[in-house]
């Protein structure tokens, strides 16, 4: 009877050790980013985009960087979606997000790092 037992648990065991996924269901593998390629200028601002890899719910987005002049003005915007779930999955979706800031700054003095999601809407970028 103890062998039997044994077996069972030895077999349930196995099974639970190969039914584990070793990559997240909807994992997202961004391109990768080629600085000589992934930079845009906007009215004087040069967009420099990046992975964001510094933690693992961030792999497969991107984040950005505003510069003027060579010098940051907006360091690292990493998620301006307001409670949005996701954070930036598309290379395009993070220079309509950087154009929008800048033209936010030029229209006001201040920099935005949240964006509504009405204009999120308007500008057509993937919340969910």
């Amino acid at each position: 009877m103890k062998m039997i037992s044994l077996l069972i648990i030895l077999q349930i065991a196995v099974f639970t050790g190969f039914a584990q996924n070793h990559k997240p269901v909807d994992l997202r593998i961004a391109a990768p980013v080629n600085l000589a390629t992934d930079t845009q200028q906007y009215n004087g601002y040069t967009m420099r985009l990046m992975r964001g890899m510094h933690a693992p719910q961030r792999m497969g987005s991107y984040s950005f960087n505003i510069l003027k002049d060579n010098s940051p003005v907006a360091h690292e915007v990493r998620n301006p979606l307001l409670f949005s779930p996701r954070e930036i999955q598309k290379k395009e979706d993070a220079y309509k997000i950087a154009q929008w800031m800048i033209d936010e700054y030029e229209r006001t003095g201040h920099w935005r790092n949240i964006m509504p999601p009405h204009v999120a809407r308007e500008l057509k970028i993937e919340t969910h």
